[in-house]
């Protein structure tokens, strides 16, 4: 399932761009929500004081931030260089640094756990993000990421991807991308993690809400904080844009929870262990 390489430099390229422009308006957007499954994602992976922890994808640093609150060595990695500066604005206590996931700068047996928040569902070329986890990883060490869940009706991504089918026109002229829920199939996960040489492979549900004060966010979140969900929804002609902000406010004002409207938005967590 990975992309060929014409087609992952067309996607590469594509994010580089979108990550470059919207790094800060995902922070404003999506930071509180996808925080939320960074202690679970530490868990998973054993991270305690004084074990040495890459963040890959880092992004803001939610993760290796919390990993260095344990007092763990933390090192962050992104390719965007806009999301590096950001995370060492945020965190200046972790060591960021700029570079490729599928290409590691680091040796092998470097690491005690590796970890990733929303990352993977960015890569090309998944197999070789988790082979290069494998060979920075330490015997015994622990590789974990999460991702979106599968979406369900009432959940974010089950409120806006049927109304973006029904409403607008879901695959417009993009490069092309890896399959957006991949790895929320325990399967999928099992099978690539394994052929890297990890064993005691998890998945597991991690619940999140995103909180919203007016039921208009949600589809802002999508249009302002997001790179590929953006430039879907940007490509949409001007009335049925329209339609679907309004189709997308209506599911969400069923959701509300006194003075806020409360967005489920689970992450999918996997784990696995370098024998």
């Amino acid at each position: 399932m990975d992309l060929d390489d014409e087609d992952a430099k067309a996607f590469v390229a594509f994010e580089h761009a979108g990550w470059e422009n919207v790094a800060e308006r995902y922070h404003r957007h999506w930071g509180g929500l996808t925080q939320q499954s960074a202690e679970a994602l530490l868990d998973a992976t054993g991270v305690s004081e004084g074990a040495r922890v890459l963040d890959v994808a880092t992004g803001a640093g939610y993760v290796a931030a919390a990993a260095a609150k344990r007092g763990a060595q933390v090192t962050g990695l992104d390719f965007s260089a806009q999301q590096v500066a950001l995370a060492m604005r945020s965190c200046p206590e972790v060591a960021f640094i700029k570079g490729s996931a599928a290409e590691l700068p680091f040796p092998k047996a470097t690491f005690d756990a590796v970890v990733m928040g929303f990352g993977m569902l960015h890569m090309p070329d998944a197999q070789a993000v988790v082979h290069e986890a494998f060979r920075v990883l330490k015997p015994g060490g622990r590789y974990g990421f999460t991702v979106w869940a599968d979406p369900k009706p009432g959940e974010g991504f089950g409120i806006v991807m049927p109304v973006l089918s029904q409403q607008g026109d879901p695959n417009p002229d993009l490069p092309p991308a890896p399959p957006y829920f991949r790895f929320a199939d325990p399967v999928e996960v099992s099978n690539v993690l394994g052929a890297a040489g990890f064993t005691a492979i998890q998945t597991k549900t991690v619940p999140q809400f995103l909180r919203l004060s007016d039921p208009n966010d949600l589809y802002q979140a999508f249009l302002k904080g997001a790179v590929r969900a953006s430039a879907m929804l940007r490509a949409q002609p001007e009335d049925r844009l329209e339609s679907i902000r309004h189709a997308i406010r209506k599911e969400v004002e069923k959701l509300r929870d006194g003075k806020e409207f409360l967005v489920p938005m689970p992450a999918s967590l996997s784990s696995g262990l370098k024998p």
